[in-house]
């Protein structure tokens, strides 16, 4: 039947999307919410690791070692724009701005053109090789790769440098007055940030074997509705579990956006109900704490 092909599909784009998605929601919880720092970053660093990864592939290069090149793209990206924002006191979304503006013209002098495509072997082609069913070989790869993040990144902030960031993202003063350079903690903080989010541009890039200059257009709403979603979902309980639900809600954000195409939405509308959904998201404890206030003086009054 027509609607139990369109649920498949539905469920399909959800998680083979929402998963590499998830690496860069997975970046921008560290900076918005560990750091508590708005980083405009992310859309030129999403671009910057498809780039990279593309470029090198088309040269020749091992995709397992273009993709990781990426990674470290990122990475450097993310220390410019802590370095902007805690050595030369520009404000953080300025200095995510500054930083988001020059890599614009940094992918480009690396692709050499608005878009590039390759034929070549990718990190995917080693499941596709031996599944034909490119879903699930794609799929497969993924979940791979966010798994082992999601360990590292679970391991990594329950030592005493993970542990340093998140103080510093909850009280600056208070870290700094428990002998914890704040500045070390925010440069690297945004740094593993960016490199995450590079990562996901690199996965996305090597999926469609291609990358072009707008793959980074959204990328903060898009980030931040899966984070909403997930912990509205799913709670953030612990920091484990807080993980999880940012993992989750990139799978049910990109489930929604299909949902929406499925059902005739113009493409070029989504960004209107991705700004529409995360409002309403921000807005439902407010929305559920003035009905509560409401049905109680209707109790009241009976």
């Amino acid at each position: 039947m027509d609607w139990l092909e369109s649920i498949r599909y539905i469920i399909q784009d959800g998680i083979q999307l929402g998963l590499i998605w998830s690496l860069m929601t997975l970046g921008i919880f560290i900076s918005f919410r560990v750091l508590d720092l708005a980083d405009l970053t992310a859309e030129g660093t999403i671009t910057l690791g498809s780039a990279i990864t593309i470029s090198l592939i088309e040269s020749g290069m091992n995709p397992l070692v273009s993709t990781l090149i990426a990674l470290v793209g990122g990475f450097l990206a993310g220390m410019i724009t802590g370095i902007l924002h805690t050595k030369l006191k520009i404000p953080a979304i300025l200095a995510g701005i500054i930083s988001m503006t020059g890599l614009y013209t940094i992918n480009l002098r690396i692709m050499g053109k608005a878009a590039i495509f390759t034929q070549a072997d990718t990190i995917y082609s080693f499941f596709r090789k031996m599944i034909n069913n490119p879903f699930f070989a794609n799929t497969i790869t993924t979940l791979i790769i966010v798994v082992i993040f999601f360990f590292i990144l679970y391991w990594f902030f329950g030592t005493e440098i993970g542990m340093s960031i998140r103080a510093t993202g909850m009280n600056q003063k208070m870290a700094r007055a428990q002998g914890i350079n704040t500045h070390v903690m925010i440069i690297l903080g945004l740094a593993i940030a960016n490199a995450l989010i590079a990562m996901s541009g690199a996965l996305h890039a090597q999926s469609n074997k291609f990358a072009n200059m707008d793959i980074g257009k959204g990328t903060i709403v898009i980030g931040l509705a899966s984070i909403i979603i997930g912990e509205v979902i799913f709670g953030k309980r612990s920091f484990k579990n807080w993980l999880i639900s940012v993992i989750l809600g990139s799978i049910i954000y990109q489930a929604l956006v299909a949902i929406a195409i499925a059902l005739g939405m113009d493409p070029n509308d989504l960004k209107l109900l991705q700004a529409i959904l995360i409002a309403v998201i921000l807005a439902l404890p407010l929305i559920r704490k003035a009905w509560f206030t409401r049905k109680k003086e209707v109790t009241n009054h009976a």
